[in-house]
């Protein structure tokens, strides 16, 4: 056995790294869980960047797993995970190989030994593990393999006969897992149980705990408060990008009778600034009909329909308004947005719905938008608006203070439910060129958009010191 210590303290023994640092873990599971090809936004877009910062990250204490539910811990990716997640170039310290057909079916089936009464996602997990993540007949005839010698190692069980030998598993090395926001709301509990390991969070909000009545009936969000509370109670730490939902989480948890956790505060990423600054994509595009931009995904909270309401209200009053693009995907609870536009069937005329847009295209919206706007009821950021002042786009937003903080206070607010102030705002908005113009100069002068670097370094920063506190 060849031993070796590397600069970074890790010990690489037959070639494997193994450190002497707890392992600093980020949790891919909810990123797995969206399409590849399809254009990321909120949640999933900050994600993707903690991800890839973590691939790309040479230091070997840091790694990127998923939570196995039939195991009840996280695991390192598979190559395919690996393949499906990254968005650029993953650390030589990280890269996950496919071992080949028929080692990579010996490992399923020494996985079966280990843990035979997992269920059928297993199995499927598993049979990609195999494939190296093809489907097709091969991945369906692995599948059947792996279900069938489970069953038999069940039966074996069942008739006290004795079992294929299986090695014992890998102890856990100590860690802290940064969980994504899937493991925050779905049904197995296993994930944020003492046995999956010590867990920190990112708290991009608390909305399905304050405002329930913004998510709807039957969301799997409804189980996000219990266990954002049992996170707390077992002592993870909080990572959040504004001070607002710092200090909301923190007040959340005293009336509910549980000590404050700790909180690390990072800066917001401009992931979309940096994407159009690496193509040159950055500078205004002038001309072309004027529009005014709100890039969110349609769901109640967001308030659509306030701005479906002012621009009815300018069609009657007979007042010019620059079109309306609305650049995001349809979500729930919009059946009174869409009685709305259906009872009014001329705002088409200026009002556009876009649906999910790529990145090419939303960076287009934001070099040659007029002006944005971001009338939401409440936020834990508001990643339209910060991006509005990335490309220096004056946008006016709702008084909700994550916004205010967002966009560094130096952009108009007003009450979402003002519709009057809404109004004369977009008015004079559209109107006058002068005040445009100065609150263009205000973000030159005071904005800077935010480095992924600096988010980055900022996290691991925080989860270096919450792993030396643990253990």
């Amino acid at each position: 056995m060849t031993v070796e210590r590397s600069d970074a303290g890790a010990v690489i023994e037959d070639g494997n790294i193994a450190t002497s640092s707890p392992i600093l873990a980020i949790d891919a599971t909810g990123l797995m869980l969206w399409p590849p090809g399809k254009g990321l936004a909120g949640i999933p877009r900050v994600e993707s960047f903690l991800v890839n910062a973590a691939l790309a990250d040479p230091d070997p204490c840091v790694e990127v797993v998923v939570f196995r539910s039939g195991e009840g811990r996280f695991r390192p990716l598979a190559p395919y995970e690996q393949d499906h997640v990254a968005a650029g170039e993953i650390s030589p310290h990280r890269v996950k190989r496919w071992p080949g057909l028929r080692v990579a079916l010996s490992q399923a089936f020494e996985a079966v030994r280990q843990q035979p009464w997992a269920k059928r996602e297993t199995d499927r997990h598993l049979a990609k593990t195999v494939t190296n993540g093809r489907k097709g007949v091969a991945y369906q005839a692995t599948r059947l393999l792996i279900r069938f010698y489970r069953l038999c190692q069940r039966m074996k069980i069942g008739l006290g006969l004795p079992l294929d030998a299986a090695s014992q598993p890998a102890g856990a090395e100590q860690g802290l897992a940064l969980i994504s926001h899937h493991i925050l709301t779905q049904e197995d509990r296993s994930a944020v149980s003492g046995e999956a390991g010590k867990l920190a969070f990112l708290c991009h909000d608390i909305i399905p705990a304050l405002r329930p009545d913004m998510l709807g009936a039957g969301t799997g969000e409804r189980r996000f408060g219990s266990y954002l509370e049992h996170l707390v109670r077992q002592g993870a730490p909080a990572f959040c990008a504004s001070d607002e939902v710092g200090a909301t989480l923190t007040e959340h948890m005293r009336e509910a009778g549980i000590a404050a956790p700790v909180v690390y505060r990072f800066p917001m990423p401009s992931i979309l600034h940096a994407n159009a600054s690496r193509a040159g994509t950055t500078s205004r595009i002038e001309g072309g009909e004027p529009f005014v931009l709100y890039c969110s995904t349609i769901e109640v909270r967001k308030n659509h329909i306030l701005l479906a309401r002012i621009w009815q209200q300018a069609l009657e009053d007979g007042v010019k308004l620059p079109r309306l693009v609305c650049a995001g995907r349809w979500g729930w609870m919009i059946e009174p947005l869409r009685a709305y536009l259906k009872a009014h069937p001329e705002l088409p005329q200026s009002v556009t719905f876009t649906g999910l847009v790529s990145d090419e295209q939303l960076i287009q919206y934001y070099r040659s938008a007029t002006f944005g706007v971001f009338p939401s009821h409440i936020e834990g950021w508001g990643y339209g608006a910060s991006e509005c002042l990335d490309f220096g786009v004056p946008v006016i937003v709702s008084t909700t203070p994550s916004l205010i903080e967002a966009t560094g206070g130096l952009m108009p607010a007003i009450d979402s439910n003002d519709q009057a102030g809404w109004y004369a705002a977009i008015r004079k908005m559209a109107d006058d060129h002068a005040w445009r113009s100065s609150l263009a100069e205000r973000i030159a002068r005071q904005h800077r958009p935010t480095p992924a670097s600096a988010s980055w370094a900022a996290i691991k920063a925080g989860l270096r010191e919450s792993a030396s506190r643990r253990f």
